[in-house]
């Protein structure tokens, strides 16, 4: 078997991971900690050869065993360790039914679905987002990046600016301005507002757990008012878009394109060399693809979703169950 269990502490975790490719926030001990209030618990695995990790987020009832990868695996894979992955996990769950949810950040290609295929898994029915992301590199020079950007996206920046909207780090973030932000934007998009960033609570969860690793920003208007919210989540060199919200009157000001400019100037500045957009879907949220892009983001697909279960027929059943009930 080329897998076995990680036995160290969250620290060792989180050290692991983060000298391994593709890492990403949802790989962390942090979100495992933060998911433990859902019932998840997290099963982690390195393969034998330490050049691979994996941390899944597991739940057991009624002799069905459930485990879900968000951003793993990370590191080099092989198709051996692909294909002994399943069977490793249905050991470690011993239920009578096993069903297995992983999104891989790796970059795409044809060898690494094939690998996946051949090895017994399959794309899910319905998938968690579009296998896409928009990635940019980072200078610690602010008007190097700025000049990056698109002229629209860099002309409405200035807009924002003449209108008196600044930016600055949130040290005290208030959960309850951040999480009324993002119910008011899903509201008004008519998307589900049961999403965790939705929660004064969820989102004092996040600001507590993170602590250091997540660096949010406010841009606000003349009068000190909030108008647009940004937050990111640093791992190694690389932040990884993890809030965003921007209010109706922050949407007439361009208060989002001042956040994030402010976001990534400060970022680079703490030793981030790279931005992950955190996933873009240019057919069904086209809007926030476009703003993305604008601001220097290359577009990149990444393996994405696959599925396994034992027996197989239970696959097409549980696997548009199970998306609802990870998404939330």
């Amino acid at each position: 078997m080329t897998w076995q269990l990680f036995t160290g502490s969250d620290d060792d975790w989180d050290r692991t991971v983060t000298n391994l490719h593709n890492q990403s926030p949802y790989q962390t001990s942090a979100w495992a900690t933060f998911r433990k209030f859902d019932g998840w618990t997290p099963i982690r695995l390195v393969s034998t050869n330490h050049k691979l990790a994996v941390q899944l987020l597991h739940r057991q009832r009624w002799g069905l065993g459930v485990a879900w990868a968000p951003g793993g695996p990370v590191g080099d894979s092989s198709s051996r360790e692909v294909n002994d992955l399943h069977e490793y996990l249905r050991q470690q769950m011993s239920g009578i039914i096993t069903y297995v949810r992983l999104t891989d950040f790796s970059a795409a290609n044809e060898n690494s679905h094939e690998r996946y295929r051949h090895s017994g898994w399959r794309r899910p029915q319905k998938t968690l987002s579009s296998g896409l992301t928009l990635k940019r590199n980072l200078n610690s020079d602010p008007n190097l990046i700025r000049s990056t950007y698109t002229k629209n996206w860099a002309r409405n920046l200035r807009r924002g600016e003449d209108r008196g909207i600044a930016a600055l780090v949130w040290n005290a973030p208030d959960p309850t301005e951040i999480a009324n932000l993002h119910l008011s934007v899903a509201e008004s998009k008519g998307i589900s507002t049961q999403d965790w960033r939705t929660s004064p609570l969820r989102i004092a969860d996040v600001l507590r757990i993170f602590q250091r690793q997540l660096v949010v920003v406010r841009a606000v208007d003349q009068f000190g008012t909030t108008q647009a919210i940004r937050g990111a989540v640093l791992c190694g060199t690389t932040g990884f878009d993890f809030l965003a919200a921007t209010s109706i009157e922050g949407r007439k000001t361009y208060a989002s394109n001042v956040a994030l400019h402010f976001l990534l100037a400060e970022l680079a500045g703490r030793g981030a060399v790279t931005y992950d957009f955190g996933g873009v879907d240019p057919i069904e949220n086209k809007g926030v693809y476009d703003f993305k892009h604008g601001a220097g983001g290359l577009e990149q697909a990444y393996v994405g979703e696959f599925e396994n279960s034992y027996p197989r027929f239970v696959r097409p059943i549980l696997s548009t169950l199970i998306a609802f009930r990870v998404a939330n």
